[in-house]
């Protein structure tokens, strides 16, 4: 009698268990945004939940990022505070105000290889917004020094966290948040999502990612980094991760040759040219995406070499991959080798 007890509550528990498994859904969802791609994968999606209402919820996040951080929209909040020739306070929303606080974190704990007051000079190179197509030809030295001059986040910049409000020490001074702002719209659909009883999900937005929960096999999330050698399309590494924003940053996406010399998107702030080291790509794994992408390019920016010594100091997970002579080389934090 006992063991039939035991069978009849183990096959009522299947039951149910089958019974939740059919009120939900797996989706996923493809699209274009922030001048790349999408893809969402989201588990266990209670069947109440329509992926139209889904659809049109992330479409409609999707805007207001751009609304708030795009330096490619004119009327952006963040284009309308560059347009601002002013050294007066400048009120911001909380949301922008959210991203000038992390960028401030990361230039400060990078030495200020990460500074999003770089646009001169990023727009200099032909890497920016205003871009028509790339340069024929390097800048001139003059140009780049005069463009330096109005880079400096810790010295151009000052926050008013009470008040929101930002405050330009030079009136000319331009930021460019696309080294953070892919990672801010991530994490804000990550939250939408979760508004929506919406709690297992990983979002890719141009290869910087967004996991939470558990993936379809009911486990951590399965990431592979991308090889830098483009001419060996395979997976350089292999981790597993939840609830971590995960971002590559390389200085094989997007660059321009000029007589058979490569100059990377990823530029020096101290020097204002192009990175020219033996780090080739560079992956974080962090609390939030925005962190993660924000720490990539500061990461690369810098190299293995100081950067390892700041990624130990502040315990974060980052691999780089180098460069020597025909092989390329991992190094690891020991906060990235615990994830194995």
């Amino acid at each position: 009698m006992k063991y039939l007890k035991y069978l009849l509550l183990l096959t009522v528990s299947i039951f149910l268990f089958s019974c939740s498994n059919e009120q939900n859904q797996n989706i996923e969802l493809k699209g274009n945004a922030m001048g790349t791609f999408y893809f969402i994968k989201l588990i266990d999606v209670p069947k109440t939940i329509h992926k139209e209402k889904i659809d049109l919820e992330i479409n409609k996040t999707l805007l207001e990022i751009n609304k708030i951080v795009s330096n490619w929209d004119s009327l952006s909040e963040i284009s309308l505070i560059n347009s601002n020739k002013t050294l007066l306070p400048i009120k911001v929303s909380n949301e922008l105000l959210d991203v000038f606080k992390t960028a401030n974190l990361i230039n400060a704990k990078s030495n200020g290889f990460f500074d999003i007051t770089l646009d001169p000079i990023i727009e200099l190179w032909g890497f920016g917004y205003k871009k028509d197509e790339y340069k024929k030809e390097p800048p001139l030295k003059q140009d780049i020094l005069e463009a330096l001059s109005l880079v400096n986040q810790k010295q151009n910049l000052e926050i008013n966290h009470l008040n929101n409000e930002l405050i330009k020490r030079k009136k000319d001074v331009l930021f460019n948040l696309s080294a953070i702002g892919k990672g801010y719209g991530i994490d804000l659909i990550g939250k939408k999502l979760k508004n929506l009883n919406i709690n297992n999900f990983l979002i890719n937005i141009g290869g910087d990612i967004l996991t939470n929960g558990y993936n379809s096999k009911k486990q951590d999330w399965v990431i592979g980094i991308e090889n830098p050698n483009l001419q060996q399309q395979f997976i350089k590494e292999i981790i597993n991760v939840t609830n971590k924003g995960v971002a590559t940053s390389g200085d094989y996406k997007n660059f321009f040759d000029i007589n058979g010399k490569k100059y990377s998107h990823i530029i020096n702030p101290k020097s204002g040219m192009p990175i020219n080291h033996s780090t080739k790509s560079v992956t974080v794994i962090e609390e939030s995406a925005m962190l993660a992408d924000g720490w990539a390019t500061a990461f690369l920016a810098m190299g293995s070499t100081q950067g390892l010594k700041i990624a130990e100091k502040e315990k974060i997970a980052v691999i780089f991959i180098d460069k020597s002579e025909k092989k390329l080389i991992k190094i690891t934090s020991n906060e990235f080798k615990k994830l194995k």
